[in-house]
């Protein structure tokens, strides 16, 4: 019988370790638990004065793009006038170069012979005109 003894006297020492054990995790548990609450108490409160920081600047940000936008499409609008402003220069420069290829046949000597006679005829016609009136 006294072995049996011996052996519940064991298996309580045994049982009172596991227990010690167990009660110094879940204080360490319950410790780290506390300083985990602490942590986030912290940071809760950070939170709380960075939050409307936070959302003054989402508000700029989102007026800046809003700027940002409308300058985009001003200078667009610049681009496209800058590009009907080239094909109007296009179009002029195709226009003179044609007048001047057909200005060559109008410069030969027989049409400024032609020309010089047109002009003294209505200086001759202007002259009389004068001297009627």
């Amino acid at each position: 019988m006294d072995f049996v003894y011996i052996g519940v006297f064991i298996f309580a020492l045994a049982f009172a370790l596991v227990v010690i054990y167990a009660s110094l995790a879940l204080k360490r548990a319950a410790n780290t638990m506390e300083s985990l609450s602490e942590t986030l108490d912290e940071v809760e409160k950070k939170m709380h004065t960075i939050t409307p920081e936070l959302r003054t600047t989402v508000k700029e940000t989102g007026k800046t793009v809003d700027d940002l936008q409308d300058k985009i499409n001003a200078v667009d609008n610049l681009f496209v006038t800058l590009e009907n402003l080239g094909a109007s220069v296009n179009k002029g420069s195709q226009y003179l170069n044609e007048q001047t290829e057909n200005a060559s046949t109008y410069t030969s000597p027989k049409n400024r012979f032609r020309a010089m006679e047109t002009l003294k005829w209505a200086d001759v016609v202007y002259k009389l005109y004068k001297k009627v009136k």
